[in-house]
């Protein structure tokens, strides 16, 4: 890609739509940007086997697809890191093979504690950024931004994610964030999956 001379170019919300190398906003971009969930079938598997592990043949059956089909899905997120053989599976024949997804799949169930600590933490940030408003606003008035025609509101989205940036970044730096890791294709994430909230439980 090549941009003008002496200007390194932009930086957009998230470096999963450029083209360029490098660049560090959120963990989980290189997902989307080496391309590790091209499909829906590849995300059709994760769902089935967050449920429990299986075999290809058990997930070819719930999917109504054929073995071979995702016997080569599998491979790729093998190779790719997103599913691993499981760690515990009760196997009626030696070669069997089960797998599962290689990140943690956070139960509705067991979330309630978590949900409500989220939730606390989320309305101090709120609170946070109010209480910042007249001073953001003021300095918005100090840029072209205003002269253009843009208001206040275009750009809080950009201001809110690069608080939140800056936050995790403290937090990996202290320890209390896991950084994160490189995976044998070179792609470097940290990805999770969370099961909806039941709606009786809202």
């Amino acid at each position: 890609m090549s941009v003008p001379a002496g200007f390194e170019g932009l930086h957009f919300p998230c470096e999963c739509v450029s083209s360029r190398s490098g660049g560090y906003s959120d963990p989980w971009a290189e997902i989307t940007k080496n391309k590790l969930l091209p499909n829906g079938t590849k995300e059709e598997i994760l769902n089935v086997l967050a449920q429990r592990p299986k075999t290809i043949t058990q997930i070819a059956e719930a999917l109504g697809l054929s073995a071979p089909s995702v016997h080569t899905h599998v491979s790729d997120m093998l190779r790719s890191e997103l599913l691993r053989e499981a760690v515990e599976s009760e196997k009626t024949h030696p070669a069997e093979r089960y797998y599962e997804p290689n990140f943690p799949v956070f139960k509705a169930k067991e979330c309630e504690e978590f949900r409500s600590l989220c939730e606390e933490m989320a309305q101090q940030v709120v609170a946070l950024f109010e209480r910042k408003r007249s001073k953001l606003e003021r300095a918005f008035d100090r840029t072209e931004l205003k002269k253009q025609g843009w208001k206040f509101s275009d750009i809080t989205q950009c201001l809110y994610a690069n608080m939140q940036r800056g936050a995790r970044a403290q937090l990996e730096e202290n320890g209390l964030l896991a950084p994160r890791q490189k995976h044998a294709n070179g792609a470097q994430w940290v990805f999770w999956a969370e099961e909806p909230q039941d709606e009786k439980g809202k």
